[in-house]
């Protein structure tokens, strides 16, 4: 089963066991798929990944603003729609396995541009870590 009809299985599980939070992110997110596919045509597995990986990069963004704020009420609902989110996501790497995979890319080329080389360690991992876990990594290589 696809990602795409797994999520509208999901739907379906949430209706009827009237898990409104679930059911509203599930159908943000096929809007938000839906939406792309209108512009970019239609998307595989990867496609949709990196389209909820966007929903929830966004989402944690706002976290920090909410908590700035002192939004407990929106902290704990934003939260929540993330972990629904990240259950639809592949599984992230441990830091020691990143690590690894830095370290091999960032000893494997005379290439010392910073964002160069953190491009090529994200395309490395395939969405299986966060870009900012990436930067880190690769600054923290090359330091």
């Amino acid at each position: 089963m696809n990602l795409k009809d797994q999520l509208v299985e999901d739907m379906k599980q949430a209706m009827r066991s009237k898990d409104t939070v679930k059911l509203g992110v599930i159908r943000f997110l096929r809007s938000e798929i839906k939406n792309f596919e209108i512009d970019n045509g239609e998307q595989d597995d990867k496609g949709v990944v990196k389209i909820i990986a966007s929903q929830t990069k966004k989402i944690k963004d706002a976290l920090v603003d909410f908590r700035a704020a002192g939004r407990e009420d929106l902290v704990s609902a934003e939260e929540a729609k993330v972990a629904i989110l990240e259950a639809y996501l592949p599984q992230q790497m441990s830091d020691e396995d990143l690590r690894i995979v830095v370290a091999k890319i960032v000893d494997e080329t005379e290439e010392k541009n910073m964002g160069k080389l953190i491009g090529a360690a994200v395309k490395a991992v395939e969405g299986k870590a966060d870009g900012g876990r990436v930067s880190a990594m690769v600054k923290e290589k090359l330091q």
